[in-house]
């Protein structure tokens, strides 16, 4: 996991930067690296050589384009699902817009406040971040090596399938309000859980995610009502686990 800051003023990068390096030594917290881009294509670049699993402040506007931040949040929720981000911003009227956006920020503070809040706000941002990933059982996350080098991370609680994309060994990973490509085998992703279930050559679900089977049909509905024909095969795999 790392921490990465997106502001295009030197004056607050350095503020920010000092601050959490400061506050990390003083707590003997370790996060990886620490990024601090002033550009948001910089961002997008060093998300191309680490990890996922990171916390990000943000500041919204960029440059003058008063929604950067929002923007390259939705890429990065794409990269980074279990990521968490917060906004740090001039323009906190902002906020309401993290919802359109459909980033899942987690906070968003107003560099407006006193010094004390604001910083205050920052390590509580952290300290949520660490908690979380102390916390969180492994079996309940998905990690995958893909292809390409990428790792992809989400809960497999916000998994409904997995199923083979266009191209030659693309995977479509479907979660709850968003859809991930990566490359890799649905072979080995059936085996890292329990939960995933193959029903068809090109598909695997989350059995947690089953509404109903339509044995008649030889189908599948989901709990976000995608529909999927199931094979002999994969029939016969329902029934090992009793969901046909």
């Amino acid at each position: 996991m790392n921490l990465i800051i997106l502001e295009d003023d030197l004056l607050q990068q350095e503020r920010l930067k000092k601050f959490i390096l400061a506050y990390l030594s003083q707590k003997k917290h370790s996060i990886g690296r620490m990024i601090v881009c002033g550009k948001t294509r910089q961002l997008l670049e060093e998300l191309e050589n680490i990890s996922q699993n990171n916390i990000y402040f943000l500041e919204t506007a960029i440059k003058g384009d008063l929604d950067a931040g929002l923007k390259v949040a939705q890429k990065i929720r794409k990269f980074d699902p279990l990521g968490q981000i917060t906004f740090v911003t001039r323009h906190s009227e902002f906020a309401t817009l993290t919802y359109e956006y459909r980033v899942n920020a987690h906070d968003v503070i107003d560099k407006k406040m006193s010094e004390i809040a604001f910083y205050d706000r920052i390590i509580a941002n952290i300290e949520d971040f660490l908690t979380f990933n102390e916390q969180l059982p492994l079996s309940e996350v998905f990690t995958y090596l893909t292809r390409t080098g990428k790792v992809i991370t989400a809960l497999y609680s916000d998994i409904y399938f997995f199923e083979t994309g266009n191209l030659s060994h693309q995977i479509l990973l479907s979660m709850k309000s968003e859809v991930i490509p990566f490359y890799g085998s649905l072979t080995d992703i059936e085996k890292t859980s329990e939960c995933l279930i193959r029903i068809h050559r090109n598909t695997v679900v989350n059995k947690n995610k089953i509404k109903r089977c339509l044995k008649k049909d030889k189908k599948i509905v989901l709990e976000d009502e995608t529909t999927f024909y199931v094979s002999r095969s994969g029939r016969k795999n329902l029934r090992e686990i009793n969901k046909w």
